[in-house]
């Protein structure tokens, strides 16, 4: 047998195998994520029997609008959670970004205040959570709840503690009111990113890395993975889209405030959780953060549909987390850190 015909015996012989292989991760790619779709699947369909007004077109549009925020949240943190961390300083990066904006709308015009109000928190989040969780190896525990802390201060001094109307500049009250074939500007926006980001995290090189740093960071840096620069690039892009939901937050309700998003970091996370993503990385999607979003903004409008107090949303929304916590805990038979 000559070494080309060995060769194209081991090629027949892998191909078999790689289809398994390939057949075994879409089946746990989708397994990740078919709980909370059955969950979601009973939960319209309770909904659509029990509130008249929720099978409306109107009101699937007031669903998106309202959790624009939190996808583009949980987009972000979907990236940082597959490498096996956390960002605990998205919710004060939004009230940051949006505090930013409304400064620098005092001097330009508002389509590059809101250009650099987005590029400001790009800075921040590679300059601290970045290059001191990615490069310098610290507790990203530790350094994110210390940005948080740090970012919230600043828009509470610039802004002396008060939210700042925006409502005069047309061009970003218009970004956030205007609708286009009658889907809101502001969906569109967050489609948008959403379809990147899920191009970027299937197809491409980086969302490979991304998924192998997550897995195993000593085989990933072994198998040529630049690990710290990957660490780097997603808690800066989580950062980055959370700049982005705090100008689109000012933008929606005509105000800049401090705490725009405090305390819309856990909502995020457990959307992401829920969605099948694993706290401890290299296992989840994006589709399944989807999902998760979907999940609990619908659960939040059936509760304003039944006329239930608004304030029960943050009891579902922590125990939801909990549980998400507890299902991956026992998904991965990991102790959590």
């Amino acid at each position: 047998m000559t070494l080309s015909e060995a060769a194209d015996d081991r090629t027949r012989d892998a191909a078999p195998a790689r289809g398994a292989a390939r057949a075994r991760g879409a089946a746990q790619a989708t397994s990740q994520y078919l709980g909370v779709l059955a969950v979601l699947g009973l939960l319209v369909v309770l909904l659509a029997v029990t509130q008249p007004e929720f099978l409306t077109v109107d009101n699937f549009l007031n669903i998106a609008e309202l959790n624009v925020v939190l996808l583009l949240l949980a987009v972000g943190l979907t990236f940082v959670l597959l490498t096996g961390g956390i960002d605990l300083s998205v919710g004060s990066m939004m009230g940051f970004s949006a505090i930013v904006c409304w400064k620098l709308l005092g001097t330009m015009p508002a389509p590059l205040a809101m250009l650099l109000a987005v590029l400001v928190a790009l800075a921040a989040a590679f300059a601290t959570n970045g290059l001191l969780i990615g490069r310098a190896g610290l507790s990203f525990l530790v350094v994110t709840i210390g940005t948080g802390s740090l970012l919230h201060g600043l828009a509470q001094i610039w802004s002396g503690g008060q939210s700042q109307t925006v409502y005069q500049h047309s061009f970003l009250v218009s970004v956030g009111t205007k609708h286009v074939a009658g889907v809101p500007v502001t969906v569109l926006i967050a489609a948008g990113v959403f379809a990147v980001a899920l191009v970027v995290l299937r197809y491409s090189g980086f969302g490979r890395m991304v998924y192998a740093v997550g897995g195993n960071p000593e085989a990933a840096r072994l198998a040529g993975i630049n690990v710290t620069a990957v660490r780097v690039a997603v808690y800066t892009l989580c950062g980055t889209l959370a700049g982005l939901a705090g100008v689109i937050s000012a933008a929606r309700i005509t105000s800049a405030s401090p705490d725009a998003g405090i305390g819309l970091e856990l909502t995020a996370g457990a959307a992401v959780l829920l969605g099948g993503t694993s706290f401890m990385g290299g296992r989840g999607s994006l589709l399944g953060t989807l999902l998760g979003v979907l999940f609990l903004g619908v659960l939040q409008n059936g509760v304003t549909l039944a006329g239930v107090s608004p304030f029960w949303s943050n009891v579902v929304s922590g125990a939801v987390l909990i549980v998400a916590i507890g299902i991956d805990r026992l998904r991965t038979g990991k102790a959590m850190p």
